[in-house]
């Protein structure tokens, strides 16, 4: 089998992005959604705690005479204030998560990969999951994401080691606000922390996306083919349409005039009618063998062959088939055109 040595092209890589094979790595998007929730809480706690005091107030003072209609009120009100303390924290982890995404794939829309795969039924397919490269990957992503949680936290209990004793001389409100500032401290380095993993880990899913579009020399041949044809066929048909092109050629001879050639190297058959051009034009032509044949089938369709070497290859070299001579020509083929049109009035009048 093949190398897959070779960078994919534009085409593999949009067949892989239709079935949704497109690298993005999910810890970009934890990080994200981590670090912004940790910012979102540090503002959106103190409204949190005037909410839910409101929540405990109001709870506290109901009455004790409940009814149906008591209930549903209590209910829908719980269900309010509950909304309104939570929705910004999911509201804020939705949107990250969408930009997040959004930065790294863009908008894309495929089932592809939700399509059954016999192959991830396979024992040794799973055996590869278990022990390759991505899993080995992963496990070290999470005992690391595991050591810095256990590092910040022991670094954050050894700077306050002296002053916990403390805290049982202060209120409960003093107490909570120390050991609220302690935790989003926390919480601050270990999103920071990982925000790096994740850059790690962005740049190693970019390298194995890339791996896998890798393109063998077979892949980027059988890529041609579906392109750009068959490069077999491509030559079979321009071989056929030379082939028509030369028999329509041939048969066109008939109409010429005059066969001027070099006399073995080149042959161009001119044809003067007023009717059809202004000036003399080219019939047919051609090089070694081809002009061997038009010499041929003059002697057969009995047209006047002239030797003029000049003249022969400045006219194939210079004129195409069917495209009129050049008015430098003009008084070369005219002497050749005279010459015939004598010869054949002298045939005339000899018949």
């Amino acid at each position: 089998m093949s190398e897959k040595k070779h960078p994919a092209t534009p085409k593999r890589r949009a067949e892989a992005r239709k079935k949704g094979q497109v690298f993005k790595s999910q810890e970009v998007v934890s990080a994200l959604m981590f670090l912004g929730l940790v910012a979102l809480l540090k503002f959106w706690i103190p409204s949190m705690f005037v909410r839910m005091e409101y929540l405990f107030t109001y709870v506290y003072g109901l009455s004790s005479d409940w009814s149906e209609k008591s209930v549903a009120s209590l209910m829908v009100n719980l269900l309010w204030q509950g909304i309104q303390i939570l929705a910004p924290i999911f509201g804020t982890g939705f949107f990250i998560a969408l930009f997040a995404n959004y930065i790294q794939v863009g908008v894309l829309f495929t089932g592809e990969s939700m399509k059954p795969q016999i192959s991830r039924l396979s024992p040794i397919s799973g055996a590869k999951r278990m022990f390759g490269v991505r899993a080995w990957v992963e496990l070290t992503k999470s005992l690391l994401k595991v050591l810095l949680i256990g590092y910040f936290l022991y670094a954050s209990v050894r700077d306050r080691l002296t002053i916990y004793p403390a805290i049982q001389q202060l209120s409960v409100e003093q107490g909570a606000v120390f050991l609220g500032q302690a935790l989003m401290e926390l919480a601050w380095k270990i999103s920071l922390s990982f925000l790096g993993i994740a850059a790690l880990d962005y740049v190693y899913q970019r390298w194995e996306h890339e791996k896998n579009l890798r393109m063998s020399h077979e892949d980027l041949k059988q890529e041609y083919k579906q392109t750009e044809g068959n490069p077999e066929l491509k030559a079979e048909l321009k071989k056929r349409q030379r082939s028509l092109a030369m028999s329509r050629m041939m048969q066109d001879l008939k109409t010429a005039d005059v066969v001027v050639t070099n006399p073995t190297h080149y042959a161009v058959a001119l044809r003067y009618d007023v009717k059809v051009q202004k000036a003399p034009f080219v019939v047919a032509k051609g090089q070694d063998q081809v002009a061997l044949r038009i010499r041929e089938l003059a002697k057969e369709y009995d047209l006047v062959i002239m030797e003029n070497k000049p003249l022969a290859r400045t006219l194939y070299s210079q004129v195409e088939i069917g495209q009129e001579i050049p008015a430098d020509l003009y008084k070369a083929v005219a002497e050749v055109l005279a010459f015939v049109y004598r010869l054949k009035k002298k045939k005339r009048s000899i018949g």
